[in-house]
């Protein structure tokens, strides 16, 4: 069948930008109702859209998989975060067998706002999406009746990484906005990801979050990993060794 692009004018943007309308029917989490009622919980505490947040959803499934425990990298308001720990908690012993047991969700943010914007962020200059708090962020957890996740308060990996040193993960989820932080907190956790584990780049593509395109287009380039760049703003990075 034939397709018509998008009519509605074009803004202007830089060369390799423009706006994305993939054109596929298939709606998920319209029949999803496990997670569309808990969609309808967290949405005025996320940022992120429901194509990405269904996407995290699916993948937090997987993830179950795999030995390991999740972590978010940039929390804001915890929407996703409760997205996450909700569906992990809620597959403990779908894979019989798989031995891996129940997992902890760790979720770090500065609850300040955005640190380490640099020469490679167009748009962001430091403090931006501080309109959060730990208590926001621990009673929506409690209004849900999540008691897997963590809050880890403070710039991570600088401050908070050695609280989780020793851990293993199987998802990996960042979402900072800038390239160097998504960069250190990558660094930081690949030797800790499980063999098939997922990192998750939010912002990837997004006009003004530059810094993150480019970490992961440098990510392309690494022989021990798989890279997926998906149209909803997603970038998912799977690791071969």
């Amino acid at each position: 069948m034939e397709r018509i692009l998008d009519p509605r004018p074009r803004r202007r943007y830089p060369a390799g930008y423009g706006r994305v309308y993939p054109v596929a029917d298939y709606e998920p989490w319209r029949i999803d109702t496990e997670f569309a009622a808990l969609y309808r919980r967290v949405v005025e505490h996320t940022k992120v859209d429901i194509y990405r947040c269904y996407e995290l959803w699916r993948l937090a499934g997987q993830a179950a998989k795999l030995p390991g425990d999740l972590l978010e990298v940039g929390v804001w308001r915890g929407g996703t975060a409760a997205l996450l720990a909700a569906r992990v908690a809620r597959r403990v012993g779908a894979y019989n067998g798989n031995g891996f047991g129940a997992k902890r969700v760790f979720l770090a943010d500065t609850f300040s706002g955005v640190v380490k914007a640099g020469a490679h962020d167009a748009y962001y200059r430091g403090g931006e999406h501080a309109d959060t708090s730990p208590e926001i962020v621990r009673r929506l957890l409690e209004d849900l009746e999540l008691e897997n996740a963590e809050l880890l308060c403070g710039v991570f990996p600088d401050e908070t990484g050695d609280r989780i040193r020793t851990r293993r993960f199987s998802l990996v989820h960042i979402d900072v906005d800038v390239y160097q932080s998504a960069r250190d907190t990558v660094e930081w956790v690949w030797p800790q990801l499980a063999l098939g584990g997922m990192v998750v780049y939010d912002d990837y593509g997004f006009y003004g979050c530059e810094g993150v395109t480019r970490l992961v287009n440098e990510e392309y380039e690494r022989s021990d990993r798989l890279v997926m760049h998906n149209l909803n703003g997603h970038a998912v990075v799977t690791k071969l060794r």
